[in-house]
């Protein structure tokens, strides 16, 4: 479906001047933007066929070999697209497209392009949108009407980085009594730069993937979960002590593999200072991360879940997610739910709730004092 939008200007002819010279600037254009569905979904068909899998966890246990080794966790894009017809049959000079969350185009995300067409990822779930587009002739813009769409509900809110797999957005998910996840707060993701000699998943954003989480998701907080020489002499990280990206810089290496990490007495100081972090307002947006962003990360995914409010069932299913990412094996759900395993420690927690539950967990087996873990709720949801 295409909106039709005809622009005349009052004069009859204008001319811009660029180095000297002087440049015609049409005086109608017929700008049609084809308009998108008025609900947009952000997940590929193999994403969507994942999430409404009732038995996904059982698929993956029975086929693993479908999982874990292609590139299937990058979002679907939104593509907007135009054409243009003027009077004087000239190419614009680029296109504008601004996208808001305000009808009135505040605080915009603005794309430009020499095309008539671009993909926009990495939007959020559950929001209205409003756009424009611009055709800009030598600094004249003809700009279209202020349409308007929305992004469905279904969560994860996958994210696309370019050079990294296994990104997304915590938040989203709907928590109980009328609140929900905020998004835009924290990520979990893969490493943000390749590892030393024994790293063989390699993996790292390229200069366009860290515009995007420098510029577009804004992050302020890199918590890195890999093991480094001072930990335990075995190097993860490649040497780095600051973070890739630039931004604050927090080494919270944690041991990992067939044992839960948070009865593993060497990974407590480390999992206190990733909730202590996560306790402080000023960090945020933050990302944490280990090698392939699955086991270590998924597990702090899990649990922070957990004590927020999500339901089991949500819980999984963005545990699972990871395998459609490239991450060499896939998980399996069969590991975290063992029973010496922090599915089980909640479980076996004292509370009413898989909240209260989850924080008595984190306070008796990691010494997390409630009042941080309640000061992270509170920061990281919303009515």
């Amino acid at each position: 479906m295409k909106y039709k939008t005809l622009l005349v200007l009052a004069s009859t002819f204008i001319l811009a001047t660029s180095c000297g010279e002087n440049y015609p600037i049409p005086t109608v254009v017929d700008l049609d933007v084809n308009t998108i569905p008025l609900t947009a979904s952000i997940h590929s068909q193999d994403q969507h066929v994942f999430i409404t899998n009732e038995n996904i966890a059982d698929y993956i246990e029975s086929y693993p070999n479908q999982f874990g080794k292609d590139s299937k966790s990058k979002p679907a894009p939104i593509t907007f697209s135009w054409e243009e017809l003027n009077d004087l049959e000239q190419p614009a000079s680029n296109y504008r497209l601004t996208i808001s969350e305000s009808n009135d185009l505040s605080n915009p995300l603005v794309y430009t392009t020499s095309e008539t067409s671009v993909d926009v990822y990495n939007l959020k779930i559950k929001t209205k949108y409003y756009y424009q587009v611009s055709s800009n002739h030598y600094g004249t813009f003809f700009n279209s009407d202020v349409l308007e769409f929305s992004i469905g509900d279904d969560a994860p809110r996958n994210i696309y980085v370019d050079g990294v797999e296994n990104c997304r957005d915590l938040g989203g998910w709907n928590i109980g009594n009328e609140r929900i996840y905020k998004q835009g707060m924290i990520y979990r993701t893969a490493q943000f730069n390749y590892g030393g000699l024994v790293n063989k998943y390699e993996c790292a954003p390229t200069q366009k993937g860290k515009e995007a989480l420098i510029n577009e998701l804004k992050i302020k907080t890199d918590i890195d979960l890999r093991r480094n020489i001072a930990f335990d002499d075995y190097d993860e990280v490649n040497g780095i002590t600051s973070s890739p990206l630039g931004v604050k810089y927090v080494s919270a290496p944690m041991l990992y593999g067939n044992s839960n990490i948070f009865t593993t007495s060497k990974n407590i100081p480390s999992i206190q200072l990733f909730f202590n972090t996560l306790a402080d307002a000023s960090n945020y947006p933050i990302a944490f991360h280990c090698m392939r962003g699955t086991d270590r990360t998924g597990a702090l995914a899990y649990v922070l879940g957990a004590l927020v409010g999500m339901n089991e069932e949500d819980l999984m299913l963005d545990y699972l997610f990871s395998d459609l990412a490239n991450i060499g094996n896939p998980v399996k759900a069969s590991i975290i739910t063992a029973d010496d395993f922090f599915i089980k420690g909640i479980a076996n927690s004292e509370g009413s709730t898989l909240s209260e539950k989850t924080m008595n967990y984190l306070y008796t087996t990691c010494n997390i004092a409630r009042s941080t873990l309640e000061s992270i709720i509170d920061i990281l949801t919303e009515e």
